[in-house]
């Protein structure tokens, strides 16, 4: 069953379910010495980021449809049913803690797709505003369990017929997106930037939510970032920006240590304001 909605933009769903901002300062958190079942994200602008006046979004399909990206237009792309959950940093959902936004269908609104905020919890999340030194790049590292339907959805997955697909091997970072269905979930090819193992942490493993963070049907991940201001998406890794239907969001292997190198799509539509223009990231599962 296809999710629906009645609205034009996914931005005006997101920001639907912001909070008044955030008051809560994250307490110490010891990610960094224990990532084993955390992912790691790094997410790039060209110039330095705007917290105040940008919103930050990072998109993930952790239910593998197929096609698996989440576009900035959702509902006129036809790619609403690979929302399953966002990020949010900056702009009216505040710094000191990312907002995490479940989508699911709604069984009581003829399968409409519906939005809602995931209650905060720091001890899952670590946030860095400025990992690079630079102002231009933060870090984000949750718990993958978070995203094991934490609002215990009774259908957080409701395209998993056929089961997900898997990534391509031999898709490249810095390839060109290619053009590929938008409205139906026929097959094409993912894309996926060249996965690198990366070193496994050798602290001792640190209690985590009880249960799996996926099930077998969902053991690949699908990443876009978005670039917001107030209701209007700027920007999407796509060569398209704001309306790209075109890029194949970097796919995760959640059962694999790997690191994925994302790079922007260059030589189409930008936003003028470097803040709220993409370069890229990185993405790190530790396993």
């Amino acid at each position: 069953m296809l999710r629906r909605v009645a609205i034009v933009s996914f931005a005006i769903a997101a920001l639907l379910v912001v909070a008044c901002g955030h008051q809560v300062t994250p307490s110490p958190n010891p990610l960094n010495n224990n990532l084993s079942g955390h992912v790691v994200i790094k997410f790039d602008t060209v110039g330095q980021l705007d917290f105040t006046d940008f919103t930050y979004a990072i998109i993930i399909d952790t239910c593998g449809t197929n096609p698996p990206t989440p576009y900035p237009q959702a509902f006129t792309s036809g790619s609403l049913f690979a929302f399953s959950y966002a990020f949010f940093i900056g702009g009216k959902f505040g710094t000191a803690l990312p907002q995490l936004v479940e989508y699911f269908v709604n069984p009581n609104s003829n399968g409409t797709i519906q939005s809602v905020d995931v209650p905060e919890n720091p001890s899952l999340e670590q946030l860095q505003l400025d990992d690079n030194g630079q102002g231009n790049e933060f870090e984000l590292i949750f718990d993958r369990a978070e995203l094991d339907n934490p609002l215990n959805q009774a259908q957080p997955c409701p395209l998993l017929s056929p089961l997900p697909v898997s990534p391509s091997p031999s898709s490249s970072a810095g390839s060109s997106p290619t053009a590929g269905p938008t409205s139906t979930a026929s097959a094409r090819a993912p894309y996926v930037a060249t996965a690198t193992p990366v070193a496994s942490p050798t602290a001792s493993p640190t209690a985590t939510p009880a249960g799996p963070p996926t099930t077998s049907a969902q053991q690949y991940w699908y990443f876009n970032f978005f670039t917001i201001q107030g209701t209007t998406i700027l920007d999407s890794l796509g060569i398209g920006g704001p309306t790209d239907q075109t890029f194949n969001g970097v796919g995760m292997e959640t059962n694999t240590t790997n690191d994925y190198p994302i790079f922007k799509a260059t030589g189409g539509v930008e936003p003028s304001n470097p803040a709220a223009q993409l370069e890229g990231g990185n993405i790190q599962n530790y396993q």
